[in-house]
């Protein structure tokens, strides 16, 4: 799910399903695949498989068993010839820059709130990033602009991903990699750096901030007793956002 969008594969193994909506599904296993699964908070690839003329769509990935599971709603009838596995590349390109965004805001809380932030939970898709953090009050308005402001900035910075795949987990923290607290963490992890922010972290990534384009803050709310949610969003979605709030002051 990382290096590449498109891959020659084979059916490996199959199997029907019902959903709890009683809708009918089938789960392949490929022996290769470009697909990343939902993990981490992020979503899993949607996008397609092209058997010669024949193309059916991938509407989610997930992992079960160490094996990612490509959910489809129709079995290819040339379900034994050779295949092509394609994600949908713009899907994937805004699930990854609102992943991005999460860590940069992950930063930016810590510098503007303390250390006491600390992620709580995060859910990534191609629309909006919505991200669980540690805090004991509301964010005034001026946080949440200093917040957006700090994002924003690294967002034009245009800053590198670093990654290393292969890091020694006591060594990444060392190093001072935040990781999750209650999260079971290998001897070996990924770890993901754009600048100051540095964590382990399994999800997909923009190359560089800079396609993140632009973040915007959409929300901030209480979920439980200390513990606070923003939802935001970047890149294509937030342009929809300000054209849509254009349209409004215009209406008004």
């Amino acid at each position: 799910g990382y290096d590449q969008l498109e891959t020659e594969s084979k059916v490996l193994q199959y199997r029907k399903i019902t959903t709890k909506k009683g809708e009918t599904q089938y789960q392949l296993i490929l022996d290769k695949t470009p697909f990343y699964p939902e993990g981490g908070g992020q979503v899993g690839d949607s996008g397609w498989l092209i058997f010669g003329n024949e193309k059916t769509a991938v509407t989610d990935t997930k992992k079960e068993n160490n094996q990612h599971l490509h959910w489809v709603d129709h079995l290819p009838s040339q379900i034994g010839q050779s295949l092509v596995a394609k994600v949908d590349e713009a899907k994937r390109k805004q699930t990854r820059c609102n992943h991005s965004a999460t860590h940069l805001l992950h930063h930016a809380l810590r510098q503007v709130l303390g250390p006491h932030v600390a992620q709580k939970g995060s859910h990534v898709d191609d629309q909006k990033l919505r991200f669980d953090f540690s805090h004991f009050g509301k964010l005034t308005e001026t946080e949440l602009q200093e917040v957006e402001t700090l994002v924003n900035r690294q967002i034009s910075a245009h800053l590198p991903l670093e990654e290393n795949r292969h890091k020694p987990f006591q060594q990444a923290v060392e190093e001072g990699a935040i990781a999750l607290f209650g999260e079971k963490y290998g001897e070996e992890v990924r770890t993901v750096r754009f600048g100051d922010s540095f964590e382990l972290c399994g999800g997909t990534h923009a190359t560089n901030t800079g396609e993140i384009w632009y973040f915007k803050i959409l929300s901030e709310s209480a979920v439980a007793a200390g513990i606070r949610r923003i939802e935001a969003t970047t890149g294509t979605s937030v342009k929809n956002y300000f054209l849509t709030q254009e349209a409004q002051l215009q209406e008004i």
